[in-house]
């Protein structure tokens, strides 16, 4: 199967803690491997502001917060957008929701050009070959298909709660392998 427009949904006793109540946004999935964004965990004490600064732009209209894509490559940085635009160096992941990795879309977001709703992600998530795939067979993840409202619309503290209950679960200690007092 192809987990390509698919949210991966961390169960809730997911062992490794980088991932505790995730929800990864694949991004590609391919015979090779797959990438990923976690798209509900905000990075502390840096903001967009920061960064921005730090990149010699200035201040969006909005201070965001960054949230860790992953535990590979964090210096990588990630705009995920909700719309159709392309940049220097984009790719559309489907209809409204496009990723970006070059500067042009930093700068126009800087000079207040920019419009849309987007996230600044540092760092993605990967898997080798057959990985995904295994960690799927092995009840590690849930999936269910992209949804733009949770990515864009729901806090982030709330994410992991509503993909869950877009596939009918809304109490999530049903589904844990782990007993709750």
């Amino acid at each position: 199967m192809n987990f390509n427009n698919q949210l991966l949904i961390a169960l809730p006793d997911m062992q490794d803690n980088r991932f505790k109540q995730a929800v990864i946004l694949v991004c590609e999935h391919n015979s090779d491997g797959a990438m990923g964004l976690v798209i509900n965990h905000p990075i502390e004490g840096i903001d967009t502001n920061q960064v921005f600064s730090e990149l010699g732009l200035s201040q969006p209209h909005d201070n965001l917060q960054i949230l860790e894509g992953g535990p590979v490559n964090r210096s990588s940085g990630f705009l995920l957008h909700h719309d159709n635009q392309h940049f220097k160096s984009s790719i559309n992941l489907t209809n409204n929701l496009t990723l970006t990795t070059s500067n042009d879309l930093l700068e126009k977001i800087a000079s207040h050009q920019f419009f849309s709703t987007w996230h600044f992600i540092l760092g993605y998530s990967g898997w080798d070959k057959g990985q995904l795939e295994a960690e799927i067979a092995q009840n590690t993840w849930l999936t269910c298909p992209i949804n733009l409202e949770l990515i864009f619309d729901t806090p982030v503290q709330d994410k992991w709660q509503k993909a869950l209950s877009l596939i009918g679960i809304n109490d999530y200690k049903t589904i844990s392998g782990i007993a709750h007092a």
